[in-house]
């Protein structure tokens, strides 16, 4: 097999060309059997009588919804396996949804800035979107002003601060947008600042971390509790302070730069390398950090790694990898590094359950992308991963690929977070001349 092009500290990808013909030919058929709204309305009616947990479907958002598919056929129409006029009739109809069931959360994967993110891609081709997108961000600025971020420790949930939909992932859009108003600007300052707050120490007694999360502010599922019955730390990119780092550095590089941010970067990031574990591999971090009934963090055995975006190491030093490059921090560039390819010698053999972006074969193969240009274990690995990928492909299935959801249940996703269009959108990623723009979502930058 070819080895990716690659050359250090630039984007690198998949050159060998019959596994570059294997993944066009997946993206084209996920590409048509989601080209029309009639097609995907059966779509996400057919997932939703198949899955387990019904994540639901709403056409503005970027992780679950139409926005999500928009940037599917975009980003095929710009490889030339698909058409614009799809992509575009795709966001309209999220944006006019909006009408219908409009946007009340700012937040990244369903909310207003997901949207955004989207829009904004569309119109790089399409300019008569503009104003549409301008009116969006301003709505977006207000939202963001008008929300009351809650400031009161051993109060917050990870939904304030989070990347998915709290502070960092509205950060994270808003950062990007070119020639700011002032209105945008005012956002960022009150994001920037919510951040800062949140990595300052804590005043109240019992309380190590201001983003400490107990018991009463738990999500409605999983075993929270029985993991962490006086309230623990969360160490996921996805819903955890590595997040948090990860906008604070970017908005950092893109030029919003306020009073504590620098610190704040600096102190988080400190506490995220401080709390990983070292097995034969190499550094290994926890999901969460659980702490006692006196609010004392409590030291566990780092148990068995996720091999995901969302938790386990290879979110966890994305984040380092997205700080570091924001900063130009050439010594935990190095240490994100060495742990990415720890990552990789743990997993070798492993097959993921889901070949989705959230927590599964994609989104292992868009954070080896990721680190290729700075990583040579990176660059040689990413050709097998995105091989592994494309052996989940069914062309019997509606979608081509299929989530599994919980052990043996199969879910024809049409969403970009857990479903067939977040896989086709990491192939062409994968087999792309530069780092798609949608990136942001999952990584900060």
């Amino acid at each position: 097999m070819q080895p990716v092009h690659n050359v250090r500290g630039t984007w690198a990808h998949v050159t060998d060309g019959p596994l570059v013909d294997r993944a066009h030919r997946m993206i084209r058929l996920v590409a048509e059997r989601t080209a029309g709204t009639d097609r995907l309305t059966d779509h996400v009616l057919r997932a939703a009588e198949q899955a387990r947990h019904p994540a639901g479907w709403y056409p503005p958002s970027l992780a679950g919804g139409q926005a999500g598919t928009a940037l599917l056929h975009l980003y095929a129409a710009r490889a030339g396996l698909g058409d614009l006029a799809t992509a575009h009739d795709h966001i309209r109809e999220a944006v006019l949804s909006t009408q219908v069931e409009p946007l009340e959360g700012h937040g990244l994967f369903a909310g207003t800035s997901g949207l955004a993110l989207a829009l904004a891609d569309c119109t790089r081709d399409e300019p008569r979107f503009r104003p549409s997108l301008d009116r969006l961000h301003e709505r977006l600025a207000q939202q963001v002003l008008d929300s009351g971020f809650p400031r009161t420790e051993r109060g917050l949930a990870d939904v304030d601060y989070d990347l998915v939909t709290g502070a960092a992932g509205t950060l994270s859009c808003l950062a990007a947008v070119e020639d700011p108003t002032e209105p945008v600007r005012r956002a960022v300052a009150e994001l920037v600042g919510y951040l800062v707050w949140l990595a300052e120490p804590a005043l109240t007694p019992g309380t190590v971390h201001r983003w400490l999360i107990t018991p009463e502010f738990y999500p409605p599922v999983g075993d929270y509790h029985a993991k962490y019955p006086h309230g623990y730390l969360n160490l996921g990119y996805s819903h955890g302070v590595p997040g948090v780092a990860a906008a604070l550095a970017s908005a950092w590089e893109a030029g919003h730069r306020h009073p504590g941010q620098s610190a704040a970067v600096e102190a988080l990031t400190t506490w995220i390398r401080a709390r990983h574990h070292v097995d034969e591999y190499g550094p290994v971090w926890p999901d969460g950090i659980p702490v006692d009934e006196d609010g004392h963090e409590v030291t566990t055995g780092h148990g068995h790694d996720q091999f995901a975006w969302c938790y386990g190491s290879a979110g966890v030093a994305a984040s380092l990898l997205t700080v570091a490059n924001a900063t130009g921090d050439e010594e935990l560039r190095t240490a994100a590094v060495d742990a990415f390819e720890g990552v990789l010698r743990r997993a070798e053999g492993t097959r993921l359950a889901s070949p989705t972006l959230c927590h599964g074969q994609a989104g292992m193969v868009m954070l080896c992308q990721e680190f290729a240009p700075w990583s040579p274990a990176a660059s040689e690995a990413l050709p097998r991963l995105l091989e592994d990928l494309l052996d989940y492909a069914d062309p019997d299935r509606p979608l081509v690929f299929a989530d599994q959801e919980v052990p043996g249940n199969f879910v024809d996703d049409p969403t970009l977070l857990t479903g067939a269009p977040g896989v086709a959108l990491t192939l062409l990623a994968a087999v792309g001349e530069e780092r798609p723009r949608w990136f942001r979502t999952f990584l900060g930058r």
